[in-house]
């Protein structure tokens, strides 16, 4: 895909899948950096309530050290299936996700040693080296189509990552996501909203048409 003149590959967890591999975006991410040039390389899906948060901030920072602007990130909730395979509580990880995803933003971007006693997590001391090169805090997407999601990424001034779903729940998630960030005061850019969607490519629509 980088001798086709692609933008990005891209990488998110899963856990117990036979079709899709990496249970550790991180550790896939930097086997790929070394294999290719120019290309980035995005880790849409670290699962951040399945994940200790601050393990997930000091390796994204440490691929973003390592090769600066290269790396694209995305930090998501994951589905049911993957908190069972950690046995959470699914109604959980809405709240999980939104603080583990705070405490991450926090770890990149505080200078000091600051402590963290929150719901789910709770660290005396949080002090990550090296921090992302690219400050406050490198660009990140926030992924998921619910409302909550689009707050969050709203509200932190994060972009938004939408998956799989159609024309029209895009449009309504995304529409949200828009609002939100005007009455936060901030518009996104063109490439700050990304739709990843499932394609076939053919020599023909016909032919396409008929992989389906």
């Amino acid at each position: 895909v980088e001798k086709l003149g692609f933008d990005w590959i891209s990488l998110s967890e899963h856990h117990y899948s036979p079709r899709i591999l990496p249970p550790s975006p991180p550790l896939a991410a930097a086997f790929l950096a070394s294999h290719v040039d120019n290309i980035k390389i995005a880790l849409l899906g670290p699962i951040v309530p399945v994940s200790n948060p601050i393990r997930v901030a000091e390796e994204l920072a440490m691929l973003d050290t390592m090769l600066p602007g290269r790396f694209v990130f995305g930090l998501l909730r994951g589905t049911t299936n993957e908190y069972l395979s950690y046995d959470l509580n699914p109604k959980e990880a809405r709240e999980r996700t939104d603080e583990g995803m705070e405490l991450i933003l926090k770890a990149w971007t505080e200078p000091q040693p600051f402590g963290w006693q929150g719901r789910y997590f709770q660290y005396r001391t949080v002090s990550i080296w090296p921090q992302p090169q690219e400050q406050p805090h490198r660009p990140t997407y926030a992924l998921g189509v619910s409302a909550e999601a689009a707050d969050f990424a709203a509200r932190h001034h994060l972009w938004l990552g939408v998956s799989y779903g159609t024309f029209e729940l895009m449009a309504k998630s995304t529409g949200y996501y828009r609002q939100r960030c005007a009455e936060y005061g901030w518009e996104p850019g063109p490439d700050d909203i990304i739709w990843r969607a499932n394609m076939i490519l053919a020599k023909t629509d016909d032919a396409a048409d008929a992989a389906l």
